[in-house]
């Protein structure tokens, strides 16, 4: 909390205000959900970058929520890097990561309207005091775009209320609590890990445990190693789980839920997974 008022009042400092949207361009990371909860106590819109979008997908979308600042990870600065010049009305680009030469090159050849700022520089200067702003509940608190599979992405517009009753309701159907610890594999650009997921351990207290990708291996040494007890994933990532739970046990008793959603999930997969995993589906 401490890290999202910092950067609130960096975002105020910056000139942003409520109404704007601020786009982010990043793989999962802590700075991901700090910048989301920043733009919510700022009454700023957060717009999510899909980021398996092309340029012509990523150009539509920042144009379409007239975002007037970025905040992106510095191995996705070749992708903003292409758009910004018919992006005209963006004027803030903030970096997460420290700044290298391939970011100071990036940042020689940016336009000069754009101002090029390290998020942990802007946020190191600020206070940490609660930030006083009046959102309405039913302001826009995030834009999530849908694939453009048919034609170009639409804009899903999400308002304070409507994350917070989703939020609570979610906390209260998986049971979560202050106890809980949760892992967020899925990309956080996706509703599905960030609000049936990240907001709801938030508002119950949980901790959450950031993975940049999933791997089956990988997730079985973090739930043994740091006592993950409830996740969220697809039917093929279970699979995929069980698979390499047989062929090397790892100690799961701390699961207590897993939640998949997005596609069907076969009877006799589910069986095998109540039955290796030992957790509640």
């Amino acid at each position: 909390n401490l890290q999202v008022n910092r950067l609130t009042h960096g975002l105020e400092g910056l000139g942003f205000k409520s109404g704007d949207s601020l786009a982010v361009i990043s793989g999962n990371c802590a700075e991901f959900l700090i910048t989301y909860f920043a733009c919510a106590k700022l009454g700023v819109a957060c717009v999510p970058i899909n980021l398996l979008w092309g340029k012509v997908e990523v150009n539509y979308v920042l144009g379409h929520a007239a975002v007037r600042g970025v905040v992106v990870e510095e191995a996705m600065l070749p992708k903003l890097h292409v758009c910004l010049p018919a992006q005209e009305q963006i004027r803030d680009v903030i970096v997460i990561e420290p700044p290298t030469s391939s970011v100071v090159s990036v940042a020689e050849s940016l336009p000069d309207r754009v101002r090029f700022i390290g998020f942990a520089a802007l946020c190191t200067v600020q206070p940490e005091s609660e930030p006083e702003h009046v959102v309405d509940d039913r302001a826009t608190i995030s834009v999530l775009y849908t694939s453009g599979t048919t034609s170009a992405p639409k804009g899903v517009v999400g308002s304070h209320l409507a994350i917070c009753m989703d939020s609570l309701g979610t906390a209260l159907d998986t049971r979560m609590t202050g106890d809980d610890r949760i892992t967020a594999m899925l990309p956080l650009f996706h509703t599905a890990q960030l609000n049936a997921l990240c907001t709801p351990a938030i508002a119950a207290g949980a901790a959450i445990v950031i993975l940049r990708e999933f791997n089956a291996a990988t997730l079985l040494d973090l739930i043994e190693r740091e006592r993950i007890t409830v996740m969220f994933g697809l039917p093929l990532m279970i699979r995929a789980l069980c698979d390499a739970q047989e062929a090397q046990t790892r100690d799961v008793s701390s699961l207590r839920l897993i939640v998949y959603a997005m596609a069907a999930m076969p009877k006799q997969d589910l069986l095998r997974a109540m039955n290796l995993l030992e957790c509640d589906f």
